[in-house]
């Protein structure tokens, strides 16, 4: 590593003052011979800056170096070296840590990182997808989402047994984050809901380890994941029963049960017309691949944070566990969820439909 100014400032001091070469050397812990460098260049008034060498020919023009870093976002820093060759930017293929080293350059020149991103990529969505989201929200900007339901399923997956799983852990450079964990974990298959003023309880599903399923699939055989039939159920006996209570204490006599487009979830519009209580609707259009719509998105995260922080040992401590965190959801939480539906619904018109931070 080379001087700094100021050391350089120090030892032309402490050279005026000893007039010795060696003794200085000595005062700063380097060789004569920089002594003697530095001394010199400022004898000969050639400043303290460090003179640049003529080093090697860059092997690929300014020109080249855009394009190296446009096709290695493209392709991949491989093929960027073969498209720099192929489009006459070079004469032989660069090597892939030229290839980086340049485009990383130019992204700096121009005030950008660039860096090499290894997590799943995002689902990009189709335009008319971002069509149906943006319909969806212009029809209902003006909608009073304290009467609203929402409902959804969760896979809870018993990945770490007996491991505390925080949301958060704090490592020195050089250390992993590590766990136990299962190569085929249990799971809890659980739907829910969640309005302004609360959650329903949890109803556990075909789906979930060690829970058989009276209802059976296309097949003819016990199902193993939800059914159009036991949806039905699930409706029937839980969520519009706890949407009732729910709102119902809030003084609410109408209210409106959202779901997603999952295909058990078809005719459950008939179920709610026909449920003998009344003073409930069904949420309509609701856009494909939207979670980022829903805030029952959030507060799934949120409980499987805190039961995989309790590191429960056995799968039947972690269902409980899954009860238990998702009953005790504070009310405030659920008031502040529903309350950003206007912020959501803004969002998701002003990126044109496409995906929000929710």
């Amino acid at each position: 590593m080379g001087l700094t100014e100021q050391q350089k400032i120090n030892i032309i001091s402490t050279w005026q003052t000893c007039e010795s070469i060696t003794r200085t050397a000595r005062v700063h812990a380097v060789s004569p011979k920089c002594v003697r460098r530095w001394v010199g260049r400022h004898n000969d008034g050639a400043g303290l800056a460090r003179k640049r060498g003529a080093g090697r020919k860059p092997m690929l023009t300014d020109k080249a170096a855009e394009r190296a870093m446009e096709l290695i976002m493209e392709s991949g820093p491989a093929e960027a070296a073969k498209g720099l060759v192929h489009e006459g930017h070079a004469i032989l293929p660069p090597s892939k840590v030229t290839v980086i080293r340049t485009a990383r350059r130019v992204a700096t020149q121009q005030g950008r990182r660039l860096h090499a991103c290894r997590s799943q990529p995002t689902r990009r969505l189709t335009q008319w997808t971002k069509q149906q989201r943006m319909q969806f929200c212009k029809k209902n900007r003006d909608t009073s989402w304290g009467h609203v339901m929402f409902t959804d399923r969760k896979k809870f997956h018993f990945s770490y047994p007996g491991e505390k799983v925080k949301p958060t852990q704090w490592l020195l450079d050089g250390q992993k984050r590590l766990a136990r964990q299962v190569n085929h974990p249990s799971c809890v298959n659980v739907y829910g809901g969640i309005t302004r003023y609360g959650v329903t309880k949890l109803v556990v599903v075909a789906g979930s380890s060690k829970h058989k399923s009276k209802h059976l699939n296309k097949k003819g055989q016990p199902a193993t994941n939800i059914t159009k039939g036991e949806y039905k159920e699930v409706l029937l006996y839980s969520l519009l029963p706890e949407g009732r209570r729910l709102f119902t204490s809030a003084g609410l006599g109408t209210w409106v049960l959202q779901q997603d487009n999952d295909p058990a979830h078809g005719g459950a519009s008939d179920v709610i017309k026909g449920w003998r209580h009344g003073g409930v609707s069904l949420l309509p259009n609701w856009p494909p691949n939207s979670p980022d719509l829903s805030p029952i998105e959030n507060l799934w995260g949120w409980v499987q944070a805190r039961v995989q922080a309790r590191g429960c040992k056995t799968f039947e401590d972690y269902k409980a566990a899954v009860e238990e965190v998702w009953l005790g959801v504070p009310v405030s939480m659920c008031e502040n969820l529903i309350k950003s539906m206007p912020n959501r619904i803004k969002e998701c018109i002003k990126n044109a439909g496409d995906k929000t931070p929710h």
